[in-house]
């Protein structure tokens, strides 16, 4: 079964339309009511999923809801688990558990275990008159520093009626002899097919032999894919599927097209030389600051994680010395090579809103935009809120990514802005590809600045951008003061040209069609590194100048770091030299290989000539054993012949014999 809500506006209806209707305290107000926590939440209306999703849920169905980024998905499981919790006529025990949400990350279990608990927290006193109680919820991911058997003890000391988790914390808890799972009501699956792209399929399959068949399942996604279907067959009986699209009006002809993106999102392409392009992303950043609506967060998309290392630490240290190309940009840095602690506080902080309910800024940094890079990590599920523009540095490698990247904006009706990079020449062809799959977008003009440092929109010079030049100088003299700069940036390359080189739009982004040269100056390198996929490289045919770098005199600005730096320096000085015989050796690289090639050819000719040998004594064999059975005949006819010689003989004696008788 299938219900469609594409045509249905964002808003829904008010929260009091829902049927079975909800419970007082959580639609009503009253002294106890979840109104609060919906208007915190900026949910006032029921957007579309959650009016479909909602009451399905409520009337005993299996649901599949398939909807775009942004659009309540949260809360469309959150509402529906309270309420069959509560109206259980038989209360669970401290042991039993009533709900289980499975989540791909640890940063979107937390996020989901937050909304319950801003629920949970608005309860009814226990003595009040209505619905039970909800024990609580519990969090189960790793990384927080807390151990399987530390979620067994807590759960057996609070026996919470919601657990939410990761697959493999989860299996972890339910394998526990302690958790009860016979009265399970729901169990949830969010971002369902991102659960099965981490391999978590073999671990969902054995959740789900730990839960008893007879529940409710909901499986919550923006994407379906095959390996989500058969999940689907696996996991949930005769489902109802909920699919929410956003319907647009084709220009012109006024033909319709479904798209799976938010209608409030308004997405376009920027194009650019490879020298251009990081200076582009800082002007970029700050005109959509300066516009009338006032951008204040926005995400940046790289696609690796060294060069998320890199680009953070490089633009940390030059907004230190003031320069004005970074003026009201404040940076954070997410990916998933962070310590879990790290990505915590980084979340956190980011997360934090900046405005007051007067609209004024927040904190000592005014008018600023918080910046936050990172990779996919923070590409699905999490809801950063109140973020007003999403920038693709790099294409996704998958483009199913590129609508949950671009979700990290427009989220729950409000607008939001969405720009995909691209390098000039053969990348162009992206927008034409997205097209095909419905995903429009509209050109972004190239960002200019004047002398004076204003900005404005046109169109790229066609020779070198002098500002562009001057931010690459500038941070490549800040990658001179810093070893730890230089060697990051080598590394950040390295990542991307392998990046790069795999990505699945492969006939669109080939790796022979840009010049790395240009690539480096991007990444503001002092010279390029030594690997395999420059052997081809033409030098000549580049804007790039490569310096010398000295790697016994190039130094660390930590101190600490170059004390050992110089330290491991001093100690192979002072090593003996290697002998004569093993400097020969560790020099004659080629001879011994020629050597070695010149061996194996030697050894093929000597097995060459044994093996036509065998053949020769094989043939010689066959020959005399042909000829001996050709003796043996000859040698049977004589005696045969004889025998019948003889035996003419006897029988003429025989008859002169008979004769004279």
């Amino acid at each position: 079964m299938s219900h469609d809500a594409s045509v249905s506006p964002m808003a829904a209806g008010p929260w009091t339309q829902v049927r079975p209707a909800l419970t007082p305290w959580m639609c009503v107000h009253t002294t106890y009511n979840s109104l609060d926590v919906l208007e915190s939440l900026q949910f006032t209306q029921m957007t579309p999923v959650q009016s479909s999703a909602i009451p399905l849920f409520l009337s005993h169905k299996d649901v599949v809801a398939e909807a775009v980024t942004g659009s309540g998905k949260t809360l469309a499981f959150v509402i529906p688990i309270l309420e069959i919790l509560m109206r259980r006529e038989v209360p669970l025990k401290k042991h039993e558990v009533g709900a289980v949400v499975v989540c791909p990350t640890r940063e979107l279990a937390q996020q989901t275990s937050s909304v319950f608990q801003q629920f949970l927290d608005q309860q009814p006193a226990a003595e009040s008159e209505g619905p039970g109680r909800i024990a609580g919820v519990q969090l189960c991911v790793g990384g927080t520093g807390t151990s399987p058997s530390e979620d067994q003890r807590y759960f057996r000391e609070q026996g919470p009626d919601v657990i939410v988790g990761t697959p493999g914390r989860l299996e972890e808890l339910l394998r526990y002899s302690g958790v009860r799972t016979s009265e399970l009501d729901v169990l949830v699956m969010d971002e369902a097919d991102r659960l099965l792209d981490l391999g978590f399929t073999q671990v969902m399959r054995t959740l789900l032999s730990y839960l008893p068949k007879q529940r409710r399942t909901g499986l919550f996604s923006a994407t379906m894919t095959e390996a989500l279907t058969e999940l689907v067959r696996v996991g949930l009986r005769n489902p109802v599927r909920v699919v929410v699209k956003v319907e647009l009006k084709q220009r012109g002809a006024g033909r319709r097209c479904d798209i799976r993106m938010p209608a409030t999102l308004s997405s376009f392409y920027h194009v650019s030389r490879p020298e251009h392009k990081f200076a582009q992303l800082l002007r970029l950043l700050q005109f959509e600051s300066q516009r009338e609506t006032g951008a204040r967060k926005s995400i940046v998309y790289f696609a690796t994680c060294a060069q998320v290392n890199y680009f953070f630490s490089l633009l940390v240290r030059l907004s230190k010395s003031q320069d004005p190309r970074l003026q009201g940009l404040q940076f954070f840095s997410l990916h998933g090579k962070q310590t879990p602690k790290r990505r915590t506080a980084t979340f956190s902080a980011f997360a934090q809103a900046m405005q007051t309910k007067d609209g004024d800024t927040a904190g000592a940094v005014l008018a600023s935009m918080r910046v936050l890079l990172c990779t996919d990590v923070a590409a699905r599920g999490l809801d950063l809120p109140d973020v007003d523009v999403v920038v693709q540095y790099d294409p996704p490698s998958d483009p199913k990514v590129f609508n949950h990247r671009s979700g990290r904006t427009a989220r729950a009706g409000k607008t939001g802005r969405a720009i995909v990079m691209l390098h000039a020449g053969r990348e162009e062809g992206y927008v034409e590809f997205l097209q095909i799959k419905q995903l429009p977008l509209q050109p972004y003009r190239y960002v200019q600045r004047d002398a004076k440092g204003a900005l404005s929109v046109g169109e790229e010079p066609e020779g070198r951008d002098t500002d562009a030049h001057d931010l690459e100088q500038a941070l490549r003299a800040t990658v001179r003061c810093d070893r730890a700069l230089y060697e990051l940036g080598l590394r950040a390359f390295v990542s991307w040209v392998r990046a790069y080189s795999k990505h699945e739009v492969s006939y669109i982004f080939r790796l022979t069609d840009l010049s790395l040269g240009d690539m480096a100056c991007e990444f503001a390198l002092l010279h390029l590194p030594r690997m395999p996929e420059l052997r081809q490289w033409q030098r000549q045919d580049t804007l790039f100048e490569e310096e010398k770098v000295d790697s016994h005199t190039f130094a660390y600005a930590d101190k600490q770091r170059e004390k050992q730096r110089l330290a491991s320096q001093a100690r192979q000085a002072a090593a003996p030299s290697p002998a004569p015989v093993a400097r020969r050796e560790a020099n004659a690289a080629w001879s011994e290989q020629k050597w070695r090639k010149e061996t194996r050819a030697l050894r093929r000719e000597k097995k060459e000539r044994k093996r036509q040998w065998q053949q020769a004594q094989v043939a010689a064999a066959e020959q005399d054993a042909a000829e001996s059975d050709v003796s043996d005949m000859s040698d049977d006819d004589d005696e045969a012949e004889e025998r019948a010689v003889k035996k003419q003989r006897q029988d003429a004696q025989d008859t002169t014999f008979f004769d004279d008788l």
